[in-house]
């Protein structure tokens, strides 16, 4: 992953200490009709880290 490229969501298994460490990132519109702002996009390279027990859940992959 190219420096710079910045995560604040720490529930994120990528997230090192707000380095985005995925080999690479897509993000696409959420389908909310407000993309022209932040709200109206996600991260699809997403994928939660449960900090009680350790245990990486991984989210289903999306079909292209």
């Amino acid at each position: 992953m190219p420096k710079g490229v910045r995560c604040f969501v720490e529930e994120c298994v990528f997230n090192d200490d707000h380095d985005c460490v995925a080999q690479s990132i897509e993000v696409m519109s959420n389908g909310n009709d407000i993309v022209g702002t932040d709200k109206g996009t996600l991260c699809a390279t997403f994928r939660y880290r449960d900090f009680d027990d350790g245990y990486v859940r991984h989210q289903p992959e999306r079909n292209a």
